[in-house]
């Protein structure tokens, strides 16, 4: 059952955009009141854009002084900042279709709109490069580059909370994962590598004196630097694994809890019920206020 699912995530249709319930990117995978969800989403992102914002500050003020722009060349954060324009454009999704559609969801939508399309990118790009960041903080950046930077509790706490954070979200809400939209994330990857190596070729300098962000992405060393971004692609393709396996054991735990006489049966058998069962849970929910 494991390796059929796997292998239908590698048919051609999953590398698109398209979902038969689009709902599920403006709602939770729970039935909780949407009201509730909403709220949550508005906190999450107004504490998402101060945390970015007082991130600036205190990095400038401590470390880059009258060089701001120097916050701008680290993939750290690229990938926060990503994070928390989605973490917004999710909250603006949900408020507008919860807005728009007075009773319930799921007829709202014949057809995937652009507006979530777009979302769907943006997580698969700010989640998993979350993850690509937390690993290799831990893995080798914490230990390898002694720059002043990536030794704080402040640093060790952005590059850790971020995927806390997803972790929390990929449970909660109902948004599906695939495994093909790794690409879309390789690709980010190879445009911040492009814009690493143009940086460097151009002498940029940012910290201490030096031409490099990362002492693992140095072009001196041309060898090391390619390994390091070959490196990145295998931690992009466990990423996106990463994401897809929580987000089938959220449909698990969710069969198992809601949907008990079908627990032996293939998880992709109930997920269109399951939203069924969402949207008129959801429906009776507003009939009742």
């Amino acid at each position: 059952m494991a390796c059929e699912t796997f292998v239908k995530e590698f048919q051609s249709d999953n590398l698109g955009l398209n979902h038969d319930t689009p709902a599920d990117f403006v709602r939770s995978q729970w039935p909780i009141s949407q009201k509730l969800y909403m709220g949550c989403r508005l906190i999450v992102s107004t504490a998402m854009i101060g945390w970015f914002l007082a991130d600036i500050v205190y990095e400038s003020a401590a470390f880059y002084q009258d060089r701001t722009w120097t916050y701008a060349v680290y993939a750290t954060n690229w990938s926060f900042f990503l994070l928390v324009v989605t973490s917004v454009y999710q909250t603006m999704c949900s408020l507008f279709y919860t807005i728009r559609t007075e009773e319930n969801l799921d007829r709202h939508f014949d057809r995937m709109p652009l507006s979530l399309k777009i979302l769907w990118v943006l997580k698969n790009l700010s989640y998993n490069s979350a993850f690509i960041v937390t690993m290799s903080y831990w893995a080798f950046i914490s230990f390898l580059d002694h720059s002043k930077l990536f030794q704080t509790d402040l640093s060790r706490l952005k590059h850790t909370m971020n995927s806390v954070y997803v972790l929390l979200d990929m449970m909660i809400s109902a948004t599906p994962f695939r495994l093909l939209h790794m690409l879309y994330t390789m690709a980010l990857g190879s445009v911040y590598s492009l814009f690493n190596a143009i940086y460097f070729l151009n002498d940029g300098t940012i910290l201490e004196g030096r031409h490099y962000a990362y002492n693992v992405l140095n072009w001196v060393k041309p060898t090391e630097a390619i390994v390091t971004c070959t490196l990145c692609i295998v931690l992009a393709i466990l990423s996106q694994t990463l994401l897809f396996l929580l987000y089938r054991l959220r449909l698990w735990i969710f069969s198992k809890v809601y949907f008990k006489e079908h627990s032996l049966a293939p998880l992709d058998d109930f997920e269109s019920e399951m939203s069924s069962i969402i949207s008129e849970q959801t429906t009776y929910k507003y009939t009742m206020e």
